[in-house]
């Protein structure tokens, strides 16, 4: 007995479902954005091996999607009114986060910061900036150098007012 049109699309529909719970998957591809226009689809591929379209949860920024692409971090999908939403993804390494104090402590082997432009430490008082061209430019009201041997300056002029 053939199946009618509305008994195919019914079950069409509720294969796009997921199902209750929460569902891992990794970030394939980031597509064009929705048919409306307002939101960027993903093509997300199930622990299952099933592949599928979804859209980002309100909560999750489309920065923080992209992070996980790139990454190849595990999302986390559930069920939205209009398909899969990505709701998150797993935290399988220490955040970084401040202390109680406000303090935040980078503790690594080697630590590497690249910026396109300059980087710049601030606080009250004074600032470290490294500027586009190799300039860095170190400004404040006082500054102390406490070596416990050697300081060495190698530049081709040296100007002291």
């Amino acid at each position: 007995m053939a199946e009618g049109k509305s008994a195919r699309r019914g079950r069409s529909k509720a294969s796009a479902l997921l199902g209750p719970g929460l569902h891992p998957g990794r970030i394939e591809m980031a597509m064009a954005a929705s048919t409306d226009g307002d939101e960027r689809v993903y093509r997300v591929r199930l622990t299952s091996g099933r592949h599928l379209t979804a859209r980002l949860d309100g909560a999750v920024a489309p920065d923080f999607a992209e992070e996980c692409l790139r990454g190849g971090r595990t999302v986390v999908l559930v069920d939205g009114p209009d398909g899969p939403r990505i709701a998150g993804a797993l935290q399988v390494a220490s955040a970084v986060e401040k202390d109680a104090r406000g303090t935040l402590a980078l503790e690594a082997k080697h630590l590497r910061m690249r910026a396109d432009q300059s980087i710049v430490i601030e606080v009250p008082g004074g600032s470290l900036a490294f500027e586009p061209g190799g300039a860095l430019r170190l400004e404040g009201d006082k500054l102390v150098i406490d070596m416990a041997a050697l300081v060495r300056i190698f530049a081709a002029r040296v100007e002291l007012p």
